[in-house]
């Protein structure tokens, strides 16, 4: 019968701290000289055979005599040594703040020390381009990260918003995270961002529970989703189904939390929307005539003898992105400037589009432009009101009922536009349109309106709850009907507002009737409530307000910041900077985005920050000592000096 083998035990490693496991049970490791022994047959024989032969003795008395190569470093911490650190902190952080490349400092570094040869600060810094990275991998971007987690973990809500894009064949995710804190307000940080193989709704909720259970933040804290108005992320405008992102949230948290989606891409789809019951596709023409001079010099040349000719100064036609309904003004009112010389230069042009010919030769192109022009300005001005950096859910609400009830009022009133009205009539008065021209032109304008408004309706519909909210706002003094209605809310969530809330109402309304002015008004819904908790010291007073306000600041009012994030994303990864890893990126627009600092209001800010300077002067920052994950250690005698 063969001998059973015998198996490593962990009573080896307690007499002997250098044996370890090896690469299976039936194998010890000896961290002295990296060798791997069998003690399938010998057992704990063997292991002494080991210990006891030429080659470990040996190694042992090298190892005995050998230090960490840190003791051989400088480890005082003088005033100057934390100025240095401070100094190469923000030199780092720098770099990523204006989108310039690491490769840089290889040439600063040195060039500081000559041009500024008094100082000795100047001259003992060494933040070339390796070390810089390794600032920003691994001091600043984890210390942001810890920030957010140790806010996070004060608070008893957050949101979160994702979205897609793709760099090249890398399709980038990022994850932000908002909450609300009594001293620090609204806060909106960047948590993670990865690359993903797909956009599906498993990946993208995979993506976001485990980037939350990796940092150790609580899922359960969850209250509100923000995405696309995509199919994968709420199942369409009803938000049916049970394959989207939303429900399998919900699912998973066992809880009904909110949902939003992106309000500006509504705004932007309701013109687009309404633009399509036109006769003239403006839009198209816009990008047509974009099209025609982009890349032709000899076109161009030719339009500016005509502007020249008409006396009008010449500019670049601009593009327009279909998903941007931003960059339709813009566009349309260049084209407006240069409609004269455009006018006359396709009607002598030969093969050119015959859709943009037509359409300078149709006399009332111009006024279906300078109506789609006024509609344009309104919807840009509404959607820069959205997409604001410190806005709430309330807000946004309030601004897309005042856009339904601006375009209500346009219907009604047959107003299209000042210049739109003056060049109709114009030309109704010189007989230059006919009746039929006419009529359908008032149709179409009456059609745009009523499509807006429908589909306005029906895309804001899910909002409607947060009506419970609006008297947070606090232009006026609130009423407690208005309250109580918020707490039943808040109740049906298992948000807990106990009984101490009238206490806190009646003093939130002697607080409010105090300070109501036009100044007061003119201030957004945090400002308000964040100098309400900086004026109210006594806890009893704002306890249940306090935790409806971090409830209704978590749920975010638009996708906007992870529209930021990509733009920040594009800033940094140029084809300069096409090297890259995703890793790198990810560290940099941590650093940039959740700091929110100028250089200067950064330096000040780490020079405080004594666990930050030490990192600097530590080799734990570097990868190849997270890789090897000890201590490299020299000989004696490699240092030894005569």
């Amino acid at each position: 019968m063969p001998k059973r083998k015998c198996l490593f035990s962990d009573d080896y490693t307690k007499e002997w701290s250098f044996i370890k496991r090896g690469r299976n049970d039936y194998e010890a490791f000896c961290s002295i000289c990296g060798f791997h022994i069998s003690v399938s047959h010998g057992g704990k024989s063997s292991v002494k055979d080991h210990i006891q032969s030429k080659n470990h003795k040996t190694k042992l008395s090298v190892a005995s005599t050998s230090r960490d190569i840190s003791t051989f470093m400088i480890t005082q911490c003088t005033a100057e040594d934390m100025l240095i650190c401070a100094a190469e902190l923000t030199t780092a952080y720098k770099v990523v703040k204006h989108h310039q490349s690491f490769s840089s400092l290889d040439c600063t570094t040195k060039l500081n020390a000559v041009m500024y040869p008094d100082s000795s600060i100047a001259a003992k810094q060494s933040t070339a381009r390796t070390k810089a990275t390794a600032i920003i991998k691994h001091i600043l971007a984890p210390h942001s990260i810890a920030q957010i987690k140790t806010e996070v973990e004060k608070v008893p809500f957050y949101g979160i918003s994702t979205d897609s894009s793709n760099h090249k064949a890398e399709k980038l995710f990022p994850l932000l995270i908002q909450y609300f804190t009594e001293k620090e307000g609204l806060q909106i940080k960047l948590l993670k961002i990865d690359s993903l193989p797909n956009e599906t709704s498993d990946t993208i909720t995979s993506f976001c529970i485990k980037s939350l259970q990796d940092q150790n933040i609580p899922v359960q804290n969850i209250v509100a989703f923000s995405g696309d108005n995509t199919n994968t992320n709420f199942g369409g405008r009803d938000r049916y189904g049970v394959n989207n992102v939303f429900f399998k949230l919900k699912e998973i948290l066992s809880k009904d939390i909110e949902g939003i989606g992106c309000p500006a891409h509504i705004l932007h789809n309701t013109a687009s929307t309404a633009a399509d019951v036109m006769s003239i596709d403006v839009e198209s023409i816009v990008l047509k005539i974009f099209k025609y001079f982009s890349i032709f010099t000899v076109r161009v040349e030719r339009l500016k003898d005509f502007c020249e000719q008409a006396a009008i100064e010449y500019n670049n036609i601009l593009s327009h992105s279909r998903s941007r309904w931003l960059s339709l003004l813009p566009a349309i009112e260049r084209i407006l400037k240069l409609w004269l010389p455009l006018k006359e230069f396709f009607a002598k042009e030969a093969k050119a589009p015959k859709a943009v010919v037509d359409f300078f030769a149709d006399p009332l192109s111009e006024v279906y432009t300078l109506f789609v022009h006024s509609q344009a300005f309104l919807i840009e001005k509404q959607i820069k009101k959205i997409e604001k950096s410190v806005i709430t859910i309330v807000e946004v609400k309030n601004v897309l009922q005042d856009t339904k009830k601006q375009l209500s009022d346009r219907l009604i009133n047959k107003y299209l536009g000042n210049q739109t009205t003056q060049l109709y009539n114009k030309l109704k008065n010189e007989g230059t349109i006919n009746t039929s021209q006419s009529e359908t032109f008032d149709k179409e304008t009456g059609d745009f309106f009523n499509t807006a408004i429908c589909y306005l309706e029906q895309w804001t519909e899910p909002m409607t709850k947060f009506d419970v909210f609006a008297w947070m706002i606090l232009n006026d003094i609130p009423q407690w009907q208005q309250v109580e209605e918020t707490t039943k809310y808040l109740n049906e969530k298992d948000i807990g507002i106990d009984d101490s809330m009238y206490e806190e109402f009646m003093y939130l309304k002697s607080f409010i009737e105090c300070e109501i002015s036009d100044e007061w008004k003119a201030k957004n819904m945090e400002a308000k409530w964040k100098h309400f908790f900086e004026k109210t010291e006594e806890l009893e007073r704002k306890a249940n307000l306090l935790k409806m306000c971090q409830y209704i600041f978590a749920i975010p009012g638009h996708n906007a910041h992870v529209e930021r994030v990509f733009s920040l994303i594009s800033a940094q990864w140029t084809k300069e900077r096409s090297s890259l890893s995703v890793s790198t990126i990810e560290s940099i627009i941590q650093c940039v985005y959740n700091y929110k600092m100028s250089c200067t209001e950064f330096y000040n800010y780490v020079k405080g920050e004594k666990e930050l300077l030490k990192k600097v002067k530590s080799t734990e920052k570097y990868e190849w000592a997270k890789k090897k994950g000890r201590s490299v250690r020299v000989s004696y005698f490699l240092i030894k000096f005569s």
